[in-house]
């Protein structure tokens, strides 16, 4: 049991640091080069989605492709039984793929028009949200505690708080945070139901999710003259923008591949508390590098309640571990017990 509360909170802390290096690499784009083009951004990084996950699949299929050798089942065979399994989880992966392009770009369009504090103050909601989502699915079977719902007001009030004084600078960047905030407790749902009753892996829900946003994504970019304009972007040959650019992109799939990791391992709820609690490290170092914003009365109470209620939250999921584990220590005793009485 310890072992695996160590395997959770690492696996969380990964997902945390891929979180904030994607955030700050994002907003340096956007911010220093005044790149705004998301529809392109979020095709260049399907499209390392798929080469990095593509790769890895080569190296597997050799691998399997060397343990057929002395089977009865030929190459071909392989290669079709393959296809057809592909095809098979592109279908299933559909829902999930538009809801997360959807959001990707709602997300990526309110990074750009919003300073990092207040947007990692609102993705604070994102608990809200994740709570509201899994009472909507049916999946809320456990007893919802006193401090449980404390801690997501807490959570959630501090984030509006936070962004009440700023709130009228870009009212479509908070909108479409907040679209962004309901369609990821969707996918977080999603994708756990996924591994749940198709046993999906995080890297084949990664290549999935890419392969049916891709054509899509550039169909888009051309109707929308969105890929002349990006061929035009002044900054473009510039080693620096192409170095960012693509740091962006890879960035953003070691954080797609933690997240949905984070989501099957452990729970859409550890994602949220985990937002939280990488925020007081983001918000101070936003401060400190990008200067797009100083601490106020409400920015300063709003983090700080929401801190509270992440505080209220992880000492309520510990308090839930322990309890199980005394649980599970009685139980096994209770079966030892019964097995010297026989």
């Amino acid at each position: 049991m310890q072992n695996k509360i160590i395997e959770s909170v690492f696996i969380c802390l990964i997902y945390a640091f891929c979180s904030m290096t994607f955030s700050f690499s994002a907003k340096f784009l956007f911010k220093i080069f005044a790149f705004h083009n998301t529809t392109i951004l979020l095709l260049y990084e399907t499209t390392i989605n798929i080469i990095i996950c593509t790769i890895y699949k080569i190296i597997k299929y050799n691998k399997e492709k060397k343990e057929k050798k002395d089977s009865q089942i030929s190459i071909l065979q392989l290669i079709v039984t393959q296809f057809k399994e592909r095809v098979k989880q592109n279908k299933l992966t559909i829902p999930f793929s538009i809801s997360y392009g959807t959001g990707a770009y709602c997300g990526m369009t309110a990074l750009s028009k919003i300073s990092i504090p207040l947007f990692l103050a609102l993705r604070r909601t994102l608990i809200f949200f994740v709570f509201v989502v899994q009472i909507l699915m049916g999946k809320n079977n456990q007893q919802i505690s006193f401090k449980f719902l404390i801690s997501v007001f807490f959570i959630t009030s501090g984030a509006i708080i936070a962004g009440l004084e700023h709130f009228n600078d870009d009212v479509q960047g908070y909108l479409l945070l907040l679209i962004n905030n309901m369609l990821s407790a969707l996918n977080l749902h999603l994708a756990q139901g996924l591994n749940q009753s198709q046993q999906f892996s995080p890297l084949d829900l990664v290549y999935n999710n890419s392969i049916n946003l891709w054509p899509v994504l550039l169909i888009i970019s051309i109707l929308t003259k969105d890929i002349k304009q990006f061929f035009e972007f002044e900054s473009l040959y510039r080693t620096e923008f192409m170095l960012s650019f693509t740091l962006v992109a890879l960035f953003g799939f070691f954080l797609n591949l933690a997240t949905y990791n984070c989501t099957m391992k452990n729970s859409p709820f550890a994602i949220a508390l985990t937002h939280n609690i990488k925020d007081i490290f983001s918000t101070i170092l936003s401060i400190l590098v990008f200067a797009d914003i100083q601490p106020d009365t409400f920015l300063t109470l709003g983090i700080s309640l929401s801190f509270v209620g992440s505080f209220i939250y992880s000492l309520t999921k510990m308090q839930e571990i322990k309890k199980k584990q005394q649980q599970t220590i009685e139980l096994t005793n209770q079966e030892i017990k019964v097995l010297i009485k026989q």
